[in-house]
C-alpha cells in the first residue's frame, strides 16, 4: 500500500475515534453532570436556607436596634416637652399666687382712709437667718418711703420701715424680739404694746391693765400711743388670755393677720 494510503487511513481512524469520544462526552457525563449538581444542591441549599435565616435575623436586629434607638430619641423629646410644660405650669401657678396677693393687697389699700397715700412694693432680700426679724423692698428715698414707714401685706400689718435707701428699704417684722407697736383691743380700745417672740404664729400683748377687758378672738389693732404708727391698722387677733406675773398685767397671745413666712409684696403707707 502506497504510503500516502496509509497516511490517509490513520486519519480516517482518527477522525472515526475523535467522533465517538466526542458522542461519549456528550451524552455519559450529563447524567453525572446531574448527579453532581444534584449533590451540590443538597449541601449548598441548607447553606443557603441558613445564610438567609442568619441575614434576616441579623437585619430584624439591625431594625430592632435602629427602633429603640428611635423610641429613645422620642422619649427623651417627650420628657423635654413634659419638662417645659411643668415650668410653665409652675411659673402660671406662680403668677397666679403672685396676682391673687396683688389683688388683697389692692383691696387693702381702697380700704384705707383717702387721706392715706401709699405704694406697692415686692420683697427682695430676706436673711435665711433671721427670717422672721427683717426684710429688703424695692422702694427707697427715690419712692418718697420715709424712716417709721407702715408696711402691711394682705391682712394686716407686717412691721416698719427702720432704714432707708435711695431704692431699697429695711423692714423690721413684728416677730423681731426688738419690735414693740402700741396696740389696743377694737373692742374695748384697752390698750398694752405687741411684742415679738421671734414666732410667726403668735406675737405677745401686754396690757396696761390688770383687767383689761380682753377675750379669744377680739381683733388687735395699731392704737397710735407709740407714734410709730398710726392707729387702727390691723395687727391680728387673740388666741389666749392670762394673768402675767404677780397679776399686775394682763397677757394675750395673739396671730398675726398677714402671712409672715410668705411675704412677696407688701404694701408701704406713705406719710
Amino acid at each position: 500500500m502506497p504510503r500516502r494510503g496509509v497516511i490517509r487511513m490513520y486519519i480516517a481512524a482518527l477522525l472515526v475515534l475523535g467522533l465517538v469520544t466526542l458522542e461519549s462526552l456528550t451524552v455519559f457525563p450529563r447524567a453525572s453532570v446531574s448527579r453532581v449538581s444534584g449533590a451540590v444542591n443538597t449541601v449548598l441549599l441548607p447553606l443557603e436556607v441558613g445564610t438567609n435565616s442568619v441575614t434576616h435575623f441579623i437585619a430584624s436586629g439591625i431594625r430592632s436596634v435602629v427602633g429603640a434607638f428611635g423610641a429613645e430619641r422620642e422619649n427623651q423629646t417627650l420628657r423635654v416637652e413634659v419638662q417645659r410644660l411643668q415650668a410653665e405650669v409652675t411659673t402660671l401657678q406662680a403668677t397666679k399666687g403672685e396676682d391673687a396677693q396683688l389683688r388683697k393687697l389692692l383691696q387693702m389699700k381702697n380700704s384705707l382712709p383717702k387721706t392715706e397715700r401709699s405704694l406697692t412694693v415686692p420683697v427682695v432680700g430676706r436673711s435665711p437667718v433671721n427670717w422672721l426679724d427683717q426684710v429688703v423692698i424695692a422702694g427707697g428715698s427715690h419712692n418718697g418711703i420715709k424712716y417709721g414707714d407702715p408696711v402691711l401685706s394682705y391682712g394686716g400689718v407686717v412691721g416698719r420701715v427702720i432704714s432707708v435707701g435711695p431704692v431699697s428699704s429695711t423692714v423690721v417684722l413684728l416677730p423681731d424680739p426688738e419690735s414693740a407697736i402700741g396696740a389696743m383691743v377694737a373692742r374695748s380700745s384697752d390698750a398694752g404694746v405687741l411684742l415679738g417672740n421671734g414666732q410667726a404664729a403668735t406675737l405677745t400683748m401686754q396690757f396696761f391693765a390688770a383687767g383689761a377687758n380682753v377675750r379669744k378672738g377680739d381683733l388687735v389693732v395699731t392704737s397710735g400711743l407709740d407714734h410709730l404708727l398710726p392707729a387702727g391698722l390691723p395687727l391680728g387677733r387673740v388666741i389666749s388670755t392670762s394673768q402675767g406675773d404677780f397679776g399686775l398685767v394682763k397677757v394675750a397671745s395673739v396671730r398675726p393677720l398677714a402671712n409672715l413666712n410668705e411675704l412677696q409684696d407688701v404694701l408701704v403707707i406713705l406719710r
